[in-house]
């Protein structure tokens, strides 16, 4: 009997055995699991770094962005348009200024877009000094607005007085960007026209054709295009060079910039190709423009039958452009407004 309850009590603790193993293993498990699980919320509930917003209002973006990076503060902006502003200037912020915020908060921001345009001034028939004046002192907006100053070409004149505008562009009235030059043609008075050529690069085609015509010469425009509309009918570069020496008959070559139109606004430069029949006569070739602006010649040239007519010209509203040979109309070109 007494061998029985020793086996017996055998069997049980040989029974129990792998249940207390497991349940150890358990326990040093669940005990791993709570120790982890505490580190993981001590970690994940660690107060965060807190930060006062600063007063951004009136400050241009681009001078504070890596400020507000450095106190982990995270811009999010929006463009609003704008007349009375520079680009990039901040208009107004959320939360607002002295707010207490957590680090890697959001501060959303209202950047100024500009959409500041100037009405060009009509400063024809103004003395020079008076026009440069005029220019640079814009009042605007409650702001003062200085436009900048292009190429000054002189033109002999019986009807207007020495260092007084005779023509400008951009036009009177057209609306332009702050960085717009405006090119200037001022009368050098009845004095006898100047031998020489002009420099005239990087004036408008529109400006300094009668200056040529003045002189007597040939014009030949080569152009090019470009990406910049508002590069649109500035000279590049000019033959000759300036002050050669100049006499009738001679031929000048401009090299013209062009933007090329999908539309046509109501001001705009256009360019214009005629290829010359083969049947046609050999002579005077020249193109008449005639539109809300004025009735002009914008190109003269003797010429041979399939040689090809190429110009560029200021369009004011619509406008027709007269092929003339020898003074006779042969074909004529409609350019309208859309």
């Amino acid at each position: 009997m007494g061998k029985d309850k020793t086996i017996n009590q055998e069997d049980k603790f040989n029974y129990f055995r792998p249940i207390r193993r497991i349940a150890l293993i358990f326990f040093i498990g669940f005990s791993i699991y709570l120790f982890v699980s505490t580190l993981m919320l001590i970690f994940l509930t660690k107060p965060q770094k807190e930060v006062k917003l600063p007063d951004v209002t009136g400050k241009r973006f681009m001078d504070v962005y890596n400020g507000l990076i450095r106190k982990g503060i995270k811009p999010e902006i929006k463009y609003r348009d704008v007349f009375d502003l520079d680009d990039g200037v901040i208009i107004s912020q959320y939360p607002e200024y002295g707010r207490i915020v957590a680090e890697d908060s959001t501060l959303k921001l209202t950047v100024s877009r500009s959409s500041l345009y100037v009405d060009v001034p009509n400063l024809a028939g103004v003395e020079l000094p008076v026009a440069v004046n005029k220019i640079k002192n814009i009042h605007y907006h409650d702001k003062t607005v200085s436009l900048l100053i292009g190429v000054i070409s002189y033109m002999p004149s019986d009807k207007t007085p020495q260092n007084v505008i005779i023509e400008q562009n951009p036009r009177p009235g057209e609306k332009i960007k702050p960085d717009t030059r405006i090119n200037l043609l001022v009368s050098s008075g009845n004095a006898p026209v100047d031998a020489s050529m002009p420099n005239v690069t990087e004036q408008s085609i529109e400006l300094c054709y009668d200056l040529l015509l003045a002189k007597g010469v040939q014009v030949n425009e080569e152009i090019t295009e470009t990406g910049n509309i508002r590069e649109s009918g500035l000279i590049a570069a000019q033959t000759p060079a300036k002050d050669s020496p100049l006499k009738k008959g001679d031929l000048v070559t401009l090299r013209v910039r062009h933007y090329p139109l999908n539309e046509h606004p109501y001001v705009a430069y256009e360019k214009v190709l005629y290829r010359i029949p083969d049947d046609s006569a050999q002579g005077l070739y020249e193109a008449v423009i005639d539109d809300n602006r004025s009735k002009r010649i914008r190109f003269s040239k003797n010429m041979k039958p399939g040689q090809k007519i190429e110009f560029v010209f200021q369009r004011v509203g619509n406008s027709k452009v007269s092929i003339l040979c020898n003074k006779k109309k042969i074909r004529v070109i409609g350019i309208d407004v859309e």
